[in-house]
């Protein structure tokens, strides 16, 4: 198998444990807040955004970057060479003890600044993270460069499978069993976590003691000059693809409930708004899988390569769209299917508009790194969150939660229109336009043709059972005109076909 297939599979294989990680989140939301309420969901993600930062450090950031580093340092023909793995190791631990510590220390203001004192406990729970990631990120870029993604992607659905059963059955607990303020679900659910990682950790140690002597790696290298600045410069970088989200996230913690209360309402009310405006980021995260993950998978193969950097633009373009208006369109339906009401609806179906913005945001990141242009995202990004906060400012006190979708939606297509406008300039490309309104036009008549099934039929919204097949068949309708569309609009020629499904595949077919 050549070492760009290799690539592809790896990346797939990650690619399909990120979609299995992603349903499993989005599953136990479900059963917290139906079991704990709008007010146990909005506990929970108070402290998410520090667990889901830690997680994404360890199962996508660091293990990118030390590999990425890795692979760049050594010659094609040698062996794979992890330097020192204790002086990474302890590099990697320090860093993580130093942002346990903080945390710990600034436990109680951010819990003030979150408007909410009760978090404190939870916030320091939720910090032991960090002392836990150094060891699963440090073998995870081990197996990574060495081509073991099975072991990854293995790792990957055990750590989250364990989360999720810890979560829901402590929530039971929580409720049902132990006669306790709500506020404890924070600290069990960080402890759940935490258990999820430390099961991963366990796994990813046997794997690593069975397979080490068996792989061509040269484990005791010396560290290179520069390694360590690389690997952080790395980690930074791959940050930016994956944190995005989560750190629009932490703005909304940082600022909505204290901003809910200027819009009129007390600070129970606040906190039961802010979870019912939360439901929106379990959907948005499945669409994120569903819209960047072709285009990250084809990164390896893209370089400075022009024709595939429009490749993946444009089967990003597709895919993201179609997700985000997708699941727009089915938010009325999906909302109390999932979650009982169908409150704040117009709120979360605005949110879908981050599924299409922040995959491309995403993609054009990766292209942009290939050019040098790295470390300069990150004044964009400070740059998106700062207006984040701002724009919260502004419309949650006059619009509620809709204020905070609005706020998400224009920061986020600030931050793409800069990349883009940067992308042009440095690979000199011209974007697709016709395509771009072709996929414009069927994505719309996509909604529109799932919206006549409301129109002939739709259940009560209070007979959860019967909106099951009626999502469904929603989903199957959007997803066929899609593909029917695809074809029939010839959007890809077919060497860009072959870029995805491969020649194998394209003969079977």
């Amino acid at each position: 198998m050549s070492q760009q297939a290799l690539w592809v599979r790896g990346a797939l294989l990650l690619t399909v444990a990120g979609f299995i990680s992603k349903v499993l989140g989005m599953i136990y939301r479900v059963p917290l807040q139906n079991i704990a309420g709008d007010e146990g969901l909005y506990i929970y993600q108070q402290i998410y955004p520090i667990l889901s930062i830690a997680i994404m450090l360890s199962v996508y950031s660091i293990p990118g970057a030390l590999s990425h580093t890795i692979i760049r340092q050594q010659h094609s023909h040698e062996a794979v060479r992890l330097p020192q793995v204790r002086a990474v190791f302890y590099w990697l631990w320090g860093l993580g003890f130093l942002v346990f510590v903080m945390l710990w220390l600034a436990s109680g203001s951010l819990a003030h600044i979150m408007g909410d004192p009760n978090l404190q406990t939870s916030i320091k729970i939720a910090g032991a993270m960090f002392l836990i990631i150094p060891l699963t990120s440090l073998l995870r870029g081990y197996f990574q460069s060495t081509g073991l993604t099975e072991y990854i992607a293995l790792s990957q659905v055990v750590e989250q499978f364990c989360r999720v059963i810890g979560i829901i059955v402590v929530t039971v607990l929580t409720v049902y069993y132990w006669p306790t303020s709500l506020y404890q679900l924070g600290v069990y659910a960080a402890w759940a976590t935490i258990i999820g990682t430390a099961a991963a950790s366990l796994l990813l140690m046997i794997l690593y003691r069975k397979k080490a002597s068996s792989i061509n790696a040269k484990l005791n290298q010396p560290l290179q000059k520069g390694f360590i600045r690389a690997l952080f410069v790395g980690i930074a970088v791959y940050s930016i693809n994956y944190l995005l989200h989560l750190v629009l996230q932490v703005v909304d913690v940082m600022s909505m409930v204290d901003l809910l209360r200027e819009f009129g309402y007390s600070f129970n009310e606040a906190k039961i708004a802010k979870g019912i405006f939360d439901r929106s980021h379990s959907l948005i995260q499945l669409g994120l899988v569903l819209g960047s993950s072709l285009a990250l998978a084809l990164i390896p193969t893209i370089n400075k390569n022009r024709s595939q950097q429009i490749i993946a633009f444009k089967w990003t373009f597709l895919l993201s769209l179609s997700a985000s208006v997708g699941l727009a369109v089915i938010v009325p339906q999906l909302n109390p299917l999932l979650f009982k009401t169908n409150e704040e609806a117009l709120a979360i179906q605005l949110m879908m508009g981050l599924v299409f913005l922040l995959s491309m945001t995403v993609v054009i990141s990766v292209f942009l790194q290939e050019y040098g242009y790295r470390i300069e995202q990150l004044k964009w990004v400070v740059l998106m969150v700062v207006l984040k906060w701002g724009l919260n400012v502004l419309l949650i006190p006059v619009l509620g939660a809709i204020g905070s979708s609005l706020a998400y939606l224009i920061s986020a297509t600030v931050l793409l229109v800069m990349l883009i406008v940067k992308w042009k300039a440095i690979a000199q490309v011209t974007l697709p336009l016709k395509f771009s309104l072709k996929v414009m036009l069927l994505v719309v008549s996509m909604g529109a043709i799932v919206q006549i099934l409301p129109m002939i039929y739709q259940p009560s919204l209070e007979h959860r059972g019967l909106l099951i097949p009626y999502v469904l068949i929603q989903c199957l309708i959007g997803f066929i005109v899609i593909i029917a569309g695809t074809y029939m609009a010839k959007l890809f020629t077919k060497q860009e076909w072959m870029t995805v499904i491969g020649h194998r595949l394209e003969r079977r077919f």
